[in-house]
């Protein structure tokens, strides 16, 4: 099987082949007359362009191509698009400001790649309420751009939702936080006080608060004071003590108090500390509560015997949580393989401390679940992986593909596997040869068909003249 020797190679295929999603793939490759010829292809029709335009997996370069062909419906899509970079939205919102499109400028400031220049125009100059607050939750929106936006003067209820966005906003500075603060409800308030850059001295007058909602965010707060998290440990409300219970700087001896709280929801977060003394890790093994058993089943800090006994539990989930534990031995491991309940042998197959002898006999179960994690687990011998590439279920051959052991003769017959997604991911698969991944170029799927010249073209891109023909 010939193979493209170079980038032109590659292009020249492409043009060839006359398909706009394999054009779309090698399209930042091109130059010239090469790349008119891929554009072309590209929009061969209206529809082709719309989908391509609104398709996650479109390369950069084609979607600032299509940024140029000023149609309405593309430039909607390309603002939506993900991979759309920062010059390409630079250019379709001085567009978009140029004809009043207010819904695109929307898209263009709730986008992640927006440019800050841009966004910070939006802020200042822009009227429009859904496009302010859409910039208000944009994470990509700087401290100097959400200032700008708190300053503007707009309608109460518009401000007050502005700064609910600001405060959940992770660019927001500590000073525009602490000038919200009294402006806000309390709700907001809430978010401020539990946001990173919250300033210490906004937390300290927080913590004077009764509201149950404040009390539960700081709870859970690690720059609260010992002396308020003493007081919260005794607080009526579950969600508070609960708080307490998760707060990593929370004291020993409160956590020792907590783990026999009345309510289920602390002692469930209780159970789940790693720090958790052996006592109250015993009381709690044996708590009437499925979920926090279930818990202490989990925590790779409990002692084997605990284990040997969770693993009797009548709850197949606290069952299932020691097949998962990472520090559950293979004699218990064996055990469990035994388990009368198909979701407990689950877990046991993808543990990665499962043995190969254990693995081969949980091969031969009937339960799908069981038969995934055969196929996903570093473990599995090889002639069992080849064994599950011809099962019926979707999910066991795609648990061979995506298992990092699975040997290139054990792959190959999956090349020819009846779902697309799964030929999409054998291009990507590490253990394949190159000549393998280039036989699906001609796939019946154009997802299939685009991922094999993407995969071509990044390498192309890496050393252009150095992609050697093979046979």
């Amino acid at each position: 099987m010939n193979m493209f020797g170079s980038a032109d190679a590659l292009v020249h295929l492409a043009i060839k082949s006359s398909d706009p999603y394999v054009a779309a793939a090698v399209h930042e490759l091109a130059t010239g007359l090469s790349k008119l010829e891929l554009e072309a292809q590209i929009c061969e029709s209206r529809r082709t362009a719309l989908l391509i335009a609104r398709w996650e997996h479109t390369p950069a370069s084609v979607l600032a191509a299509l940024s140029g062909i000023h149609d309405d419906a593309v430039e909607l899509r390309l603002d939506k698009n993900p991979g759309t970079t920062s010059g390409t939205l630079s250019h379709l919102y001085q567009d978009a400001s140029n004809k009043g499109k207010t819904g695109l400028t929307k898209l263009i400031a709730q986008h992640h790649n927006s440019a800050t220049e841009v966004l910070k125009n939006i802020a200042a100059k822009s009227d429009d309420a859904a496009c302010l607050l859409a910039l208000s939750k944009n994470p990509a929106a700087n401290a100097k751009v959400l200032t700008c936006l708190s300053d503007r003067v707009v309608s109460d209820d518009i401000s007050l939702a502005i700064h609910k966005n600001i405060a959940q906003n992770e660019s927001a500075s500590s000073d525009l936080l602490a000038r919200i603060y009294e402006q806000s409800d309390l709700h907001t308030q809430a978010a401020i006080v539990g946001h990173l850059n919250c300033p210490a001295a906004v937390i300290a007058r927080a913590a004077s608060s009764e509201a149950l909602l404040m009390m539960r965010v700081l709870a859970k707060d690690r720059r609260i004071s010992k002396e308020n998290l003493l007081r919260y440990a005794n607080n009526d409300d579950a969600g508070v003590r609960a708080g307490v219970a998760a707060n990593a700087f929370t004291p020993m001896a409160t956590i020792r108090h907590l783990a026999s709280d009345q309510s289920e929801l602390v002692k469930r977060v209780v159970a789940s500390r790693v720090d958790l003394p052996g006592e109250q890790i015993e009381g709690l093994s044996s708590d009437p509560d499925t979920w926090v058993r279930q818990r202490i089943a989990r925590n790779t800090t409990t002692p084997l015997a605990l284990l040997y006994r969770l693993a009797a539990d009548e709850h197949v989930d606290v069952r299932r949580a020691v097949a998962r534990n990472t520090e559950t031995p293979v004699d218990l491991l064996n055990v469990l393989a035994e388990d009368g309940n198909a979701w407990v042998r689950a877990g046991v197959a993808y543990q990665h401390n499962a043995s190969q002898r254990m693995l081969i006999k949980l091969a031969d179960d009937k339960e799908v679940d069981v038969l995934s994690g055969v196929a996903n687990n570093l473990n599995t011998p090889q002639s069992i992986l080849k064994g599950l590439v011809g099962s019926s279920e979707a999910d066991v051959r795609r648990g061979v593909i995506l298992n990092k052991s699975a040997s290139r003769t054990t792959l190959l017959p999956l090349l020819e596997d009846p779902y697309y997604l799964h030929r999409m991911l054998l291009v990507h698969n590490g253990n394949l040869q190159a000549q393998d991944k280039w036989g699906l170029r001609d796939d019946p799927d154009y997802q299939v068909r685009f991922s094999v010249y993407r995969w071509a073209a990044k390498i192309c891109l890496k050393m252009p003249d150095k992609f050697l023909v093979t046979k």
